[in-house]
């Protein structure tokens, strides 16, 4: 079961994306998000360097 702050975070989600948009938009925004997560990791951005 989720904590109180996740189910919250959730419900922000909900409020501010998924209502919001269409699946069709979704889908984009997950695609884009994915690409990003990924050039970000590959970047190895934010991680120690030491």
């Amino acid at each position: 079961m989720p904590d109180a702050a996740t189910s919250t975070f959730q419900n922000e989600l909900r409020t501010w994306l998924a209502d919001p948009l269409t699946a069709r938009s979704l889908d984009q925004l997950a695609s884009t998000i994915a690409v990003l997560r990924g050039t970000v990791e590959d970047a190895k951005a934010g991680m120690p360097t030491g």
